[in-house]
Order: C-alpha cells, then structure tokens, then sequence
C-alpha cells in the first residue's frame, strides 16, 4: 500500500463544480447516485453490492471527491490493494470477504485531512469574497426593504430593527444561499425556530414574536453549510466542539486566572478607558452630561440612552434631530456646530427595542449605575414589564449564540 497521497489540485472552476455537483457514480460499477439529500444509498450499495464499507462517514468533508480519488485506483488494482480485509459468513455459513476504508490507513488519513484543508480554503476565499463584496443586495426578511452594499448592513437592521440575529455576520458564508432558503422558508409560513407551519404571514409573524421565535433552529444540520465553524473540524457539529470547551473550562484550574479589566469606548469617538471617571470626563468633553445622566435617570433608562446613542452614532444620524451624516467626522462636527449633543424627547429613546446592545459586549453598559435616590420617580418608569422581561432573556439566549460563535471560530 503506497502511504503517499498523489497531489489533489484543481483549477478554481473545477473545484466550484466539484463542490456544487452531487452526481456521484459508484466506486465500482456504473450506477449513479444523487448525494445531495443523503449519502445512505451510495454507502448500502457499497456494502450490499460490493462488500464494501467506509468508515466515519460523517469526518469525510466531501464524500463525491472521496470517492472520485478512490474510483480509479480499485478498477485498476481493486480494493484488496487499499482496504483492511475481513471475513464474515453469509446466510448459507459461506465465508464471503468484506472490505472497509478507514482513517486507520495513511493513504485514507492523508486523503481526508487533504480535502478537509481545501474545503475549508475554498470556503475561507468564499467567505473573503462576500466580505468585501460591496455589491451585495438582498431586501429584509421581514419588512421588504431592500439593502445594498455590505452584507453586514442588513444583517445588522433585520438584528437592530427585527431582533432577528443569525449570530456574527463574520462567521456566516455563503450569504445569498442562505437568505434565500430562510426567504423560501418563510413565504411557506414555516417558523424558521421551530419549524411549524402556520396559516398565512401575519399568523406566522404573531408566532414568531410571542415566542421569541426570531431565531434559526440551532440543531438543523440545513443551516450547517452556512457557519463557518461547521467547516473547522470533520466530523463534530458545533454543539459537540462547545460541549468540549465546556468541559476543558471545567477542568481547568482557573484559581490564579486574572480578569483584564474592560475597555469601554465614548458614544461619539474611539476613545477607550477601563476608569469610568476617566471616561465620563472625556464624554462630557463632547458636552454630553454622561454624569447627569448617572443621576438623573433610573438604570434601566441609562441602559436605553446608551443603547439609543449607540444606534444613532453607528447610523451616522444626529441623536437630537436624527439628521443623517455621511460620516462619523461629519456628525460630530454637525452636533457640535448646533450644539446637538442633548436627548430628544423621552418618547423616542424610551422605547423597549433600546434594551438590545447595539454593539457587542458593550462594556460601557458594564458602567452604568442606578444612582437615582429620587422617590418620586414613577414606579412604572423603572419596574421591567413581563414583556420585557422576555425580551431581555431573548437578550442573553443571543449573546450566549454569538459568544459560541465566537469561541467556535
């Protein structure tokens, strides 16, 4: 048996057809099959018609090149040239030879970390390429309006304005192919969480916001080939690569581990600083009373403003008269010239949607206090009601998906 693998390179279309045709003809024989749905009829004729078995099915990225690398080599020489070769007895006590690919074989390991490395080099270029794809356009899953240039775009509207979140956008391929299958879901009024399938949209909508059901089905291997992290190793889904660090931290003596303290970043510019003096003297340098508003609003009303502010300066909108700004520069310039850097009315701010982080682990928000001592503030103006209560646990479920995300790439 030869242990080293002959060279497996392809032109770039050649590998994209290789990727996108599921046609498959037998190892040994010319019947054809359809891998596309499931890989179980090509592997029973292997073993019923050719005594055949390949192990581990599940660590082979790709099976139809797999099998396209073997083909050649058992027409020439057969598969005991390859194979680890057992007996069994067949129905009449006959002993009848069984052969079984496996990962145990150096040629057979080779082949698999080989296609593994190109598949995830080929979906890594993918992944670049709709980085930086700025013609990009899609309309929103929910609302219809149509978003163009970066991807990330919409899918930071469909999170902010929708409280839908497939996770980061950065660990998220082939983007057009997916949006696609959740669009077609949809306009079959399946709940894209738990799948159900309801009488029309408005049904379905009603459904999918009661339930906090704005959300993939996490254990739907469909939406596999569209996280990265799914192409990092053959084999384990992420919820096993997850349940593995899990247990790692576990075991971990994490006694002298020291917790670095959090950068948190002005509302208005790059600045950072883990000193919340530090920081609120630098925001009140934008004239924004970072520090009345510490003591003059409840906790919850802090979180909103945060949130609120965020928004606007991330949408390059002015937080007083919401006019838009072509840049970051231009809006700071615009709030300062017209002394804009004050909250509107409360109506606009205060709303339950401002609970939602805009940015990730926004440590300013880890700042914040409830400093009030005023008595007369209404009681409604700080008690959560229990739909936002909901909306708050659907808060943390999100954070915990994009924290895994994170971990797993």
């Amino acid at each position: 048996m030869n242990p080293i693998l002959e060279p497996l390179t392809f032109p770039d279309k050649q590998v994209q057809e290789e990727v996108t045709s599921t046609q498959c003809e037998c190892l040994f024989c010319s019947e054809m099959f359809d891998l596309q749905s499931s890989n179980d009829q090509i592997l029973a004729h292997f073993l019923l018609a050719h005594k055949l078995v390949v192990a581990d099915v599940k660590e082979i990225v790709d099976l139809k090149r797999y099998i396209d690398y073997w083909r050649p080599k058992f027409r020439e020489c057969g598969p005991k040239a390859y194979c680890f070769v057992m007996e069994a007895e067949n129905e009449n006590s006959e002993k009848e030879e069984y052969f079984m690919l496996a990962h145990e074989l150096p040629e057979d390991q080779n082949l698999r970390e080989k296609l593994q490395r190109e598949k995830l080099n080929l979906v890594l270029k993918q992944q670049q390429k709709e980085r930086k794809d700025d013609e990009f356009s899609h309309c929103c899953l929910f609302c219809r309006k149509i978003f163009t240039g970066n991807r990330k775009v919409l899918f930071d509207h469909m999170n902010f304005d929708h409280n839908f979140s497939v996770g980061l956008p950065d660990n998220v391929v082939f983007v057009e192919e997916f949006l696609n299958l959740l669009d077609e879901k949809l306009s079959q009024n399946i709940c894209l969480y738990c799948e159900k399938t309801f009488k029309d949209r408005t049904v379905l909508k009603e459904h999918m916001r009661k339930k906090i059901h704005k959300k993939i089905n996490p254990v739907n291997k469909e939406y596999d080939k569209f996280y990265l992290v799914n192409y990092l190793e053959p084999g384990k889904s992420w919820k096993e690569i997850m349940d593995e660090f899990d247990e790692y931290c576990q075991n971990e003596d994490w006694s002298d581990w020291l917790e670095p303290e959090a950068e948190a970043i002005c509302l208005f510019c790059d600045f950072q600083s883990s000193a919340p003096e530090v920081l609120s003297q630098h925001i009140a340098s934008h004239n924004f009373d970072f520090l009345g508003l510490k003591k003059n609003y409840s906790i919850y009303q802090q979180i909103k403003i945060v949130n609120y502010v965020r928004r606007q300066v991330h949408e390059k909108k002015c937080i007083l008269c919401d006019e838009q700004c072509s840049s970051k520069e231009d809006l700071n310039a615009h709030m300062q010239k017209l002394s804009h850097f004050k909250l509107p009315d409360r109506s606009i701010w205060d709303q339950s949607q401002y609970y939602f982080p805009t940015y990730e682990n926004d440590a300013l928000l880890c700042l914040l206090e409830d400093t009030s001592q005023d008595d007369s503030i209404d009681a409604d103006q700080v008690k959560v009601i229990p739909e936002e209560t909901v909306l708050n646990l659907k808060l943390v479920e999100e954070e915990l998906l994009k924290l895994e995300l994170i971990v797993k790439k």
